[in-house]
């Protein structure tokens, strides 16, 4: 049986948090997320620009690892 996992908020924590469980408990949950507001709409949308600026100042590593 599925846990159920609710992540609140669709920020950058939020959605970073989100991902995380999933990729540490695969099929073992389910994770919703839920928001009132999701993409522009959010705080975190304009610092997202800071998330893309970091790969050329970590060498190495990879944009898919950064996200």
């Amino acid at each position: 049986m599925k846990k159920k996992v609710v992540v609140v908020g669709a920020g950058v924590v939020g959605l970073s948090t989100a991902v995380q469980l999933q990729q540490r408990f695969g099929d073992t949950v389910a994770v919703t997320i839920i928001a009132d507001k999701f993409e522009e709409d959010t705080t975190s949308y304009g610092a997202v620009g800071i998330i893309k600026a970091i790969p050329q100042r970590l060498p190495g590593v990879s944009l898919h690892q950064l996200r």
